[in-house]
């Protein structure tokens, strides 16, 4: 992965057979100084997904086997909660089904551009029902 920032953004390109959260993880570590990262864009193409569906208790898995296109990614990296990132992506097959789901893992395929903002809200996770929600301090 490439990543540069510039003022509050930043622009990370994934490459292809990348792990998606492990990229995360990197992004995470190199701007810790930052209580946020949102996302505000991000396109590309994925393999080996999986997406979960809260039903009230815990997660419901859903793989998706087969390659697809990133059509959006919503969602926040937070340095210094557990878990330190809450994304949702939705992504179309080549038949055109879009699916989607709370981001478990997935790889990146051919490529993937993201672009972030970078923040200074403090926030705090706490667990409530099962799921660890966010705070704002």
């Amino acid at each position: 992965m490439d990543f540069k920032e510039k003022d509050k953004f930043i622009v990370c390109v994934m490459q292809d057979g990348e792990d998606l959260i492990e990229n995360l993880k990197i992004l995470k570590e190199n701007f810790k100084n930052y209580k946020i990262l949102t996302v505000l864009s991000a396109l590309g193409m994925l393999k080996d997904v999986k997406t979960g569906y809260w039903n009230g208790k815990e997660y419901e898995i859903h793989e998706i086997n087969e390659p697809v296109e990133l059509l959006g990614i919503s969602g926040i990296i937070t340095p210094e909660t557990d878990p330190f990132y809450h994304f949702h992506i939705f992504v179309g097959d080549r038949k055109g089904n879009v699916k989607g789901g709370h981001l478990i893992e997935a790889k990146v395929l051919n490529t993937l551009e993201m672009f972030l903002i970078k923040g200074d809200i403090e926030v705090k996770r706490e667990e409530e029902k099962g799921l660890k929600k966010l705070k704002i301090v």
